[in-house]
């Protein structure tokens, strides 16, 4: 069955762009021409009509015929004026064909898929660049867009090896050229060696899925307040009153092109009300949950309560707030924390919004620090991450099994971890999961 779908966003455009993909795709051209179109790859003008004859629009049509179009199959773009009504009656006339339907999320490029023209990896980075909203998002897109030879790679040294392994076993050492399992060890203990230092990193994933910032501290220190500060809108209620904040707030920033998910918390204090100690126990959450804490704190108080000094650790940016007050105590509190070991210590006014250009600043800082243009990192997604970390651990095995010399096991942790790496790549028995990682994809994609 041939499958359409509108591959431009729906709404008045000066151009849209129809997708029709499939075996038959080429006569549905040449019906909706009423021609006969026989130039692959050609950007043609062309007048479109409907079943019944009457003219729909002129347009463009191109043709990539199969084996040389996106999908694998036959398929052809139909460019015609943006306007709603032009749009609507050219679906509403493939729909009306028995050969033809809607295409379902991301359909184009699991044909694709499915046809050999990507792997599942690349797949799934397309996703990545369809759903990138910062500029770091968009470099590693595309980074990894190019990234999987490296796993085919990794694949195929671990089979020659293999095959090396299962020789072994069949013919005695006299029959097997000189050295050849110290060099089977070396190769493997190369890609054991690569794919841990990939498992230390993280930023890969902190890319994609956001750089988490939990805004913590004691009631009313002006967490709610600072939110609103750094993202120039009033995303959270502020109110003197304690205990207004009860339940998390979260907001999606862009920091020097770098993806933010920052998290306003309640006030950690103790207290009686059960609904606020669910509060307090979700900002606790989501400052274990965060690669960053910003701790607010009172700069007119005495002393830091117990319970607050607690949340001090080597992720947390300390911001002592209320430098506008007569009363600021920057320099006993200041000698309080020098016990503590934190990330940085900025003194602000937010109200007056001193000293806000020095913490974005560092925040800035601080964020780069995760990515570098000399990244290698392969590893976007839990399933990534999780399939390596067995990859790893059976290439450990069998560096640990050859040591004991039983070649049949040793050989059965390659072939299992050859599989770790052909299940990223969509070689091996990934069928279960296809739903999920094309359901991401918009229609027309």
């Amino acid at each position: 069955m041939n499958f359409y779908a509108l591959s431009t966003p729906p709404g008045i455009s000066g151009i849209a762009v129809i997708r029709v993909s499939g075996k038959g795709a080429l006569q549905i051209a040449n019906q909706i021409t009423r021609k006969v179109i026989d130039q692959p790859r050609f950007a043609l003008l062309q007048s479109f009509y409907d079943q019944e004859g009457e003219l729909i629009d002129e347009g463009i049509l191109i043709w990539y015929p199969e084996g040389q179009s996106y999908t694998g199959d036959n398929l052809i773009e139909i460019h015609t004026h943006g306007s709603k009504a032009v749009v609507n009656k050219l679906l509403s006339d493939l729909e009306a064909r028995k050969d033809c339907r809607l295409a379902e999320p991301g359909e184009f490029t699991k044909t694709a898929y499915q046809n050999n023209r990507i792997n599942l990896y690349e797949a799934e980075s397309i996703a990545d660049l369809l759903q990138a909203e910062t500029e770091a998002q968009r470099i590693q897109a595309l980074r990894l867009k190019n990234s999987s030879p490296k796993f085919l790679e990794w694949r195929k040294n671990i089979l020659d090896v293999l095959s090396k392994t299962e020789a072994s076993i069949d013919f005695s050492e006299e029959d097997l050229p000189a050295g050849i399992n110290q060099d089977n060890e070396k190769k493997i203990k190369l890609i054991v060696s690569d794919i841990d230092a990939m498992l230390d990193e993280s930023m890969g994933e902190i890319i994609r899925d956001g750089y988490k910032i939990a805004i913590i501290g004691p009631p009313n220190a002006g967490k709610s307040s600072f939110l609103n500060l750094l993202v120039k809108r009033q995303a959270a209620i502020v109110s003197s009153i304690k205990g207004t904040t009860r339940d998390i707030i979260e907001v999606k920033y862009n920091i020097n092109s770098y993806p933010v998910i920052l998290t306003d918390t309640a006030g950690i204090r103790n207290t009686k009300n059960k609904v606020e100690k669910t509060g307090v126990e979700l900002a606790l959450n989501a400052s274990k949950e965060a690669n960053l804490d910003i701790l607010i704190l009172d700069g007119t108080v005495k002393k830091i309560p117990k319970n607050i000094q607690k949340l001090i650790t080597n992720k947390s940016v300390i911001v002592l707030n209320k430098k506008d007050k007569k009363n600021f105590n920057s320099k006993k509190i200041i000698k309080e924390l020098k016990k503590y070991k934190f990330k940085d210590l900025i003194e602000v006014s937010i109200k007056d919004k001193n000293g806000i250009n020095k913490l974005n600043s560092n925040l800035k800082k601080i964020i780069s620090e995760i990515d570098s243009p000399q990244s290698t990192t392969l590893i976007s997604r839990a399933r990534h991450r999780a399939l390596l970390k067995k990859c790893s651990n059976r290439l450990h095995d069998y560096l640990r099994i050859t040591k004991s010399n039983e070649v049949e096991k040793a050989a059965e942790e390659l072939r299992l971890a050859s599989n770790n790496l052909g299940h990223i790549v969509g070689f091996i028995g990934v069928e279960e999961i296809l739903g999920r990682i094309f359901k991401d994809f918009c229609i027309g994609k």
